[in-house]
């Protein structure tokens, strides 16, 4: 069985170039690993993806968002994630703890509507290990705008963005298996923190070695 990491953050943290990073350390062990990303990941779900991201479509109500979430999951776990775990590590850019930040939390949606469809439509599953990368939301912000052509949640503001990284900054608290990493620091030393916190854990068989 395989290893499932995810990758989390606020917008512009940096958690697809650590994810990359990472996938290259695994190559290094030849250790079978895929990356893919939520919303999305199948093509399927991609499709979900844009109306979930995409700024011409910000009137959902949030339970449709949090419904729309879990349509776009519900595709990639059965269709990808699941049966590449039987025999590969997953590394996924955002999961169900980006969903407790920006649908349930900043909406006061119920977390019994969270849990009954995370049974019901993600069959409970939750990653081995988590790495919230955690930025000044004004400079994460910046460096998304410059990147990114989905730009709906950037265009929230930063009273919004701070709200986020509250939520994530409470879950590295409270969930033993979300690590908190600085990601204000250079790229390779980020790369770096994250190999050995997984070196320290003992996650994998074999030690990894930077890529970086």
């Amino acid at each position: 069985m395989g290893v499932f990491v995810s990758f989390e953050g606020g917008e512009g943290v940096g958690k697809s170039s650590q994810a990359k990073y990472l996938s290259k350390s695994l190559n290094k062990i030849k250790e079978k690993n895929i990356i893919t990303r939520e919303p999305g990941g199948t093509p399927e779900a991609e499709i979900v993806r844009r109306l979930i991201v995409n700024e011409k479509y910000s009137d959902f109500l949030p339970e449709t968002e949090l419904l729309l979430i879990y349509a776009s999951r519900h595709e990639h776990l059965s269709k990808l994630v699941i049966p590449a775990l039987k025999i590969k590590t997953v590394i996924c850019d955002r999961f169900i703890h980006s969903t407790i930040c920006y649908q349930i939390a900043l909406n006061k949606i119920s977390k019994r509507k969270l849990n009954i469809l995370h049974k019901e439509f993600a069959f409970n599953l939750v990653p081995d290990v988590t790495f919230f990368l955690n930025l000044d939301p004004k400079e994460g912000i910046a460096r998304s705008l410059e990147k990114k052509d989905e730009i709906k949640y950037e265009k929230k503001g930063l009273k919004f963005h701070n709200k986020i990284q509250k939520e994530f900054l409470k879950l590295s608290k409270t969930d033993r298996k979300v690590i908190l990493i600085d990601a204000s620091k250079p790229i390779q030393i980020v790369h770096q923190e994250i190999i050995d916190r997984i070196n320290l854990k003992k996650i994998f068989k074999k030690k990894l070695s930077y890529s970086l």
